[in-house]
């Protein structure tokens, strides 16, 4: 028979392991979700705390104008891309280069009569699109921050970052290779057009 004294202690002891086996519940749960997403847990919780579009909004113009970025593998860009979208690998924008990549490529697309383009991140499945995203929302929060210092020349236009959920794949899905371009047609940007310099903003 147990002694009285010992009953407070183990009953601290079983709300330890209930709340040790919940915690662990959690962490599988998560880790699931992200491994369903085909993404790394860190990358999985940035994602929830990121603009994403789907491919039905883009297929029924929700927004616009829209320019498509690629972040993937030059070897996967070569596989396949949506339209003409241009490429700028995630290790280009880690590295820095593939931030100005994005900026000049904007900066040429740019009309000042017409809104300002939603910048569409995409990749294979989205899980390099949310770090490009996040690593673009840096830039962005480093730009406002110094805005008054006089070295800084990156100014003048704000953009809009989204990620394509489910990145090609899911764009595959619903839109064989043919058919980009009628989808495309009446949401992208079409002529290449002289403007200001560009601050990235993520919102």
């Amino acid at each position: 028979m147990l002694d009285k004294n010992a009953k407070p202690g183990i009953n601290r002891y079983s709300r330890l392991l209930i709340a040790l086996g919940l915690g662990l519940t959690s962490v599988a749960s998560v880790g699931a979700v992200a491994l369903f997403h085909h993404m790394d847990i860190l990358t999985f919780i940035a994602s929830l705390n990121t603009k994403q579009v789907t491919v039905a909004q883009l297929q029924q113009g929700e927004l616009k104008p829209v320019i498509l970025i690629d972040v993937r593998s030059p070897e996967e860009y070569a596989e396949d891309r949506i339209g003409e979208s241009p490429l700028v690998p995630l290790t280009d924008i880690e590295l820095g280069f593939g931030v100005k990549q994005i900026q000049s490529i904007v900066k040429a697309r740019v009309k000042s009569d017409r809104p300002q383009p939603i910048i569409v991140l995409y990749c294979a499945r989205g899980g390099r699109s949310v770090k490009a995203y996040k690593q673009l929302e840096k830039v962005a929060r480093y730009s406002q921050e110094s805005a008054g210092n006089e070295t800084d020349k990156i100014k003048d236009i704000s953009l809009n970052v989204v990620v394509l959920s489910g990145g090609i794949k899911a764009w595959r899905e619903a839109v064989p290779a043919q058919k980009d371009a009628q989808i495309l047609a009446p949401i992208t940007l079409g002529s290449l057009i002289k403007s200001p310099s560009v601050t990235l903003l993520s919102e």
